[in-house]
């Protein structure tokens, strides 16, 4: 891919993300006597794997720093959930900066892109990796992150003139399993702000009993 193509690219990109419509996001219900929103996960085993950064160092999940990790699977040139769900983590971000608990905490944002062609390195730092030190964006090998897709059931299609996938977000504890399930229709930042810290409140109770 040439210069050009790739500063088009990069501007349709960031228009993208730009340009979501926010009121999807801001329309959101808040209530107090809910103390679970997303999905519980099952039986799922817990997620191990090796991928790279943009500066294409080896890392490997789970952090060797505990952590909560929201995990989302996409592509930056994605017109539908993609750009709504990097927004969402955007907003959920500001959110935990915002609480005198949860900023203290060790909380990670991991975008996997299944379209690297696309998602270059430079692109990837650009619009996921600069928004602060809690975002970090990710490549795989072709095997391995088929066999992740399957494990998340993300059903990603990229046989078709367009990707397609499930597009849900999935908050990982520490040892890498899947605590909630946040669907295409789940996009409380509020409910899941508060479903994060009661998650991080009974954890740190049982740590202490």
């Amino acid at each position: 891919m040439g210069f050009v193509q790739k500063s088009i690219a990069a501007g349709l990109i960031l228009l993208s993300l730009f340009s979501i419509p926010l009121l999807m996001l801001s329309q959101q219900w808040f209530d107090e006597s809910e103390t679970s929103y997303g999905i519980q996960a099952g039986d799922i085993d817990s997620l191990s794997f090796q991928w790279f950064d943009w500066q294409s160092e080896k890392q490997s999940f789970p952090f060797e720093q505990p952590t909560m990790t929201y995990l989302f699977l996409g592509f930056l040139s994605c017109s539908e959930i993609c750009p709504i769900r990097i927004q969402q983590l955007s907003q959920l971000e500001r959110a935990i900066e915002q609480d005198e608990y949860l900023a203290n905490q060790s909380i990670r944002f991991l975008f996997v892109s299944f379209d690297p062609e696309n998602d270059t390195a430079q692109v990837r730092k650009q619009v996921i990796d600069n928004k602060s030190a809690r975002f970090t964006s990710a490549i795989l090998p072709d095997e391995d992150l088929m066999t992740l897709s399957n494990q998340l059931s993300e059903n990603i299609q990229r046989e078709t003139e367009t990707i397609n996938h499930v597009g849900n977000l999935f908050l990982l504890d520490e040892a890498g399993k899947i605590q909630r399930i946040y669907t295409a229709k789940q996009l409380s930042t509020n409910k899941m702000l508060k479903e994060l810290a009661h998650y991080l409140n009974q954890d740190s109770r049982a740590s202490n009993e």
